[in-house]
């Protein structure tokens, strides 16, 4: 990462230089990943688009420019422009393929529809790469040390423990054991199917500003001799909880691996979670 912060490309014209390479060079894993011959007996003009070297690649740009959101953003959709010519080779690829088949009305309407199409894979690729780019820009300026430190007197009893962000935090805390009791007394039948299926929607949906809530709270500036804690590793466990989660079940033979990454993510979130909690509280002494 450290060769991703050295010096701007100040020579020539284009300062993004970075973002347009970066993009150019999803095009053809963009491809590899994408391309699937279809059934000689459907019909399909178009084709589905892997998201993974987008990602990949707008991570890269707002890590690269993520000092300047304005920047970051002209990035982003560079680098989204260019990596959209995979999903126009894409189209027209699948196009080709499929539309011998397809009646001379089915031909006409696809051609017709051709501009439309490529019109709104190109503004969803766009749309992944920045809003990636984006994201990642403002993680590493909201975790950038300098950013964190204030060296206000007055701030010393404020900034992080005025923070509200550990409530989510802590409900997802309460929830997930809630959730675990409900599966174990509730029966598989009625009204009890019910309620745990609305629990587990429940707890998926709030483990993502339980873990946002992780993150910007202990990101808050807060005077140079408060507590800060490492943000990067509460954040990276239930990261990586899923992804070996994810990978230990492809090797069992999951046929939904992403099943068992989920259960795997949740339960590291609730340890990462607890811990976090208990140590702002040993802190502070409160969480309020």
């Amino acid at each position: 990462m450290a060769l991703l912060r050295s010096r701007r490309e100040d020579s020539g014209d284009d300062p993004l230089r970075f973002a347009l390479l970066v993009g150019l060079a999803t095009v053809p894993f963009t491809v590899a990943l994408s391309w699937q011959p279809p059934p000689e007996a459907t019909t399909r003009v178009g084709g589905s688009v892997s998201g993974l070297p987008l990602l990949i690649a707008g991570a890269l740009v707002g890590y690269r420019y993520g000092d300047s959101p304005s920047r970051v953003r002209r990035a982003g959709v560079r680098a989204g422009l260019a990596a959209s010519i995979a999903t126009v080779l894409l189209y027209a690829a699948n196009a080709v393929s499929t539309v011998g088949a397809a009646s001379t009305t089915m031909t006409a309407v696809g051609i017709a529809l051709a501009p439309v199409v490529v019109a709104v894979g190109v503004a969803l690729t766009v749309l992944v790469t920045a809003g990636t780019a984006v994201l990642v820009g403002w993680l590493r300026r909201r975790a950038d040390p300098d950013r964190r430190v204030t060296k206000h007197e007055d701030d010393r009893r404020r900034g992080a423990f005025e923070s509200r962000w550990w409530l989510p935090v802590l409900a997802y805390v309460l929830l997930v054991p809630t959730v675990a009791l409900a599966e174990g007394v509730l029966g598989p039948d009625g009204a009890g199917v019910v309620v745990v299926v609305s629990l587990l929607v429940g707890t998926a949906l709030l483990s993502v500003p339980a873990l946002l809530g992780v993150f910007v709270d202990a990101t808050v500036p807060r005077h140079e001799s408060a507590w800060f804690p490492n943000v990067w590793a509460y954040v990276s466990l239930p990261v990586c909880g899923f992804a070996l989660g994810y990978v230990a079940a492809s090797l069992l033979g999951s046929p939904r691996p992403s099943a068992p990454a989920m259960a795997a993510f949740v339960a590291v979130l609730w340890l990462t979670a607890v811990g976090y909690l208990a140590n702002r509280y040993r802190h502070a002494g409160t969480l309020s």
